[in-house]
């Protein structure tokens, strides 16, 4: 039960903050290649994140051995943490350029 609650809180996290950078940024030009290196990365994250949350709201958590669940929580929350501080340098960007970012044009 504990494991269900850490594993919904770390993926409601990851993909809030995924949600939240794309919200933000408001990528425009999907193919550019300061896109694709800037947004790419955290939408397919947050896709992934998207899934696994319907996945485990449908089927729930499945009872794994300790070290099974150490490396998933372990991995989520290392990718939580990516995805957090760029969602935060982001808005520390946004603050400190007040204009339009220069993929966004």
């Amino acid at each position: 039960m504990l494991y269900t609650i850490f594993l919904f809180a770390l993926l409601g996290v990851g993909l809030a903050a995924s949600i939240g950078f794309l919200v933000l940024h408001r990528p425009r030009r999907f193919f550019r290649t300061v896109e694709i290196n800037a947004s790419w990365w955290v939408i397919i994250v947050g896709l992934w994140y998207a899934r696994s949350l319907t996945l485990l709201v449908i089927r729930g958590a499945v009872p794994r051995p300790w070290w099974d669940i150490a490396l998933s929580l372990g991995l989520l929350a290392a990718i939580d943490g990516l995805l957090l501080v760029r969602f935060f340098s982001y808005l520390r960007y946004r603050r400190d350029h007040p204009e339009a970012p220069p993929t966004a044009v």
